[in-house]
C-alpha cells in the first residue's frame, strides 16, 4: 500500500474535492433518489416523469432503501454515496488481494502492483463516481459474498449477493458459478434471498402495488425487447452496441458510415445473440472442469471469476462506460502475473505484441478522456466503439496470463 504520507494527503484532498465537484449537480443517483420519494408517495416509478429524464431501471426494494435520502438536497445523498464507494474500492482492492500469496512480495513490488491495477482502472472509476453510480457497490458486493461464501458463511453471503441483483442484474451470473463450483447450498440460498428481497417491499406498499410495480419492472428490464437489440447511441459499450452498428445502417453522433454490411432486424438480432452465446460458452474454457466439482487454488479461481467480470458487461444490454468498472478484477489478476512472471513474459512477447498490449491498455486509462486526446477524438472512438474491442482482446490478455502452474497441477 501507499507508505508515503504526503502522497496520501494528497490523494486524499484530491478525492474529497472530486467528491465536491460530482456531487454539487444531480447525476444518476437523483434518479435512484428521486424514484425512492415517489415510492412512498404511492407513484410509479417505472413511469414518467423522471429527474435528469432519465428511466429508472433498478428495482422498488431499491427505492424503498433511498426514501429516506429523498427529502434532503440531492447534494448530501450524492456526497454520502461517493463517500461510501471511496470505501468500497480500498475494500475491493483488499478482496483481490486475499486471492494472491504476497508473503514474497517486496514493498515496491506490491506498490507496483497498485500502481499499474489503479491506472488501468482509474478512467471507469473517474466514470463510475463522476455519475454517482452503482457498480462499484456491485462489485464490491460480488467479491465480499464470494468470500464469505469461501468461509462458509453462507448466509450472509447469499444475502449480499441476493441483494446486488435485486439492485441490478449484473452479478447473477455468479449464482451459476457457485452451481457450477459446487458451493450449491450458498446457490439456493441465493435463489431464496432473491425471492424474499422482491416482495420485502409489500410490507410498506401492499400486495397490489408491489405486484404492479415488479410487473412494471420485469416488463422494461425484458432482454427481449426490441430497444435491447439495437443501441446506436454512443454512450453504451456492450455487444449490443458493437455488433449491430457494423451490420446495419444505424444514425449517430457523427455522419460517417460504419456499417460494412445492411441486414435486416432479424439477421442482426441473430448474429448478436450467437455471439453472446459464444462468450457464455468461451466461459468453460475459463472453468475447465465439469460441472459442480469444487477447486481448491485461490488463484485459479479468481482468474476464472476476472473471465465472468469482463463478459458480463459485454453480454448484458445497455451497458454504460461506468459498468467496466467490473474489469477491476481483471486488472489485478493482470498485473500481478506480469509482475511475478516478467521474465517469462519478457522472453515471449516480441515487438508486435507488446505494442499490441499498450495499444488495448491505453483505453482502459484516463488518457483516453476528453479532457487529453479532445471531445472530438473521444467522439469518434465512443462512435467506433473501441472500449469493447479493447474489453474483447483484454479476453486474451486474461487467458495468456492463465496461471499454469495451478492448472497443470489440477489436471
Amino acid at each position: 500500500m501507499i507508505k508515503n504520507k504526503y502522497v496520501k494527503v494528497a490523494l486524499f484532498i484530491i478525492a474529497v474535492l472530486y467528491a465536491v465537484k460530482c456531487s454539487k449537480n444531480g447525476h444518476d443517483f437523483e434518479v435512484f433518489v428521486d424514484a425512492g420519494g415517489k415510492i412512498i408517495h404511492g407513484q410509479n416509478i417505472f413511469k414518467p416523469p423522471f429527474a435528469q429524464n432519465l428511466q429508472y431501471y433498478y428495482s422498488p426494494l431499491f427505492a424503498l432503501l433511498l426514501a429516506p435520502f429523498s427529502a434532503l438536497p440531492i447534494m448530501i445523498p450524492q456526497l454520502l454515496w461517493i463517500g461510501f464507494s471511496y470505501f468500497l474500492l480500498y475494500r475491493i482492492w483488499i478482496l483481490c488481494v486475499q486471492y494472491f500469496d504476497t508473503s514474497a512480495f517486496s514493498k515496491k513490488q506490491m506498490q507496483l502492483w497498485l500502481l499499474i491495477a489503479a491506472l488501468l482502472a482509474l478512467r471507469f472509476i473517474l466514470v463510475d463516481i463522476g455519475y454517482v453510480q452503482m457498480t462499484t457497490f456491485l462489485l464490491w458486493a460480488t467479491l465480499e459474498s464470494m468470500q464469505l461464501i469461501k468461509r462458509g458463511k453462507y448466509i450472509t453471503g447469499a444475502a449480499l449477493l441476493a441483494l446486488a441483483i435485486n439492485i441490478k442484474l449484473l452479478p447473477l451470473a455468479f449464482v451459476l458459478y457457485l452451481f457450477y463450483r459446487n458451493y450449491t447450498k450458498a446457490a439456493l440460498l441465493t435463489c431464496v434471498f432473491y425471492v424474499v428481497y422482491l416482495f420485502i417491499p409489500a410490507l410498506y406498499l401492499g400486495w397490489q402495488q408491489n405486484a404492479s410495480l415488479l410487473k412494471d419492472w420485469f416488463s422494461i428490464i425484458n432482454p427481449a425487447n426490441k430497444e435491447w437489440n439495437i443501441e446506436s447511441d454512443d454512450g453504451p459499450s456492450s455487444l449490443v452496441a458493437l455488433i449491430p452498428v457494423y451490420l446495419t445502417d444505424t444514425t449517430g453522433i457523427l455522419s460517417f458510415k460504419r456499417n460494412f454490411v445492411n441486414l435486416k432486424f432479424e439477421q442482426v438480432s441473430l448474429i448478436l445473440n450467437l455471439v453472446r452465446l459464444a462468450f457464455v460458452l468461451l466461459t468453460l474454457a475459463f472453468l475447465r472442469t465439469l460441472p459442480f466439482k469444487s477447486i481448491k487454488s485461490n488463484i485459479r479461481q479468481f482468474w476464472e471469476m476476472c473471465y465472468l467480470f469482463i463478459a458480463i458487461p459485454l453480454i448484458y444490454p445497455h451497458q454504460q462506460q461506468y459498468a467496466f468498472v467490473y474489469l477491476i478484477p481483471a486488472f489485478v489478476y493482470i498485473s500481478w502475473y506480469f509482475i511475478v512472471n516478467w521474465e517469462m513474459v519478457k522472453a515471449k512477447l516480441n515487438y508486435f505484441t507488446w505494442a499490441l498490449l499498450i495499444i488495448i491498455g491505453f483505453n482502459f486509462t484516463p488518457l483516453i478522456g476528453r479532457d487529453v486526446i479532445s471531445s472530438q477524438v473521444c467522439e469518434v472512438l465512443l462512435y467506433l466503439r473501441i472500449l469493447p474491442m479493447a474489453v474483447i482482446m483484454l479476453i486474451g490478455v486474461l487467458w495468456f496470463c492463465r496461471p499454469r502452474k495451478e492448472l497443470a497441477i489440477a489436471e
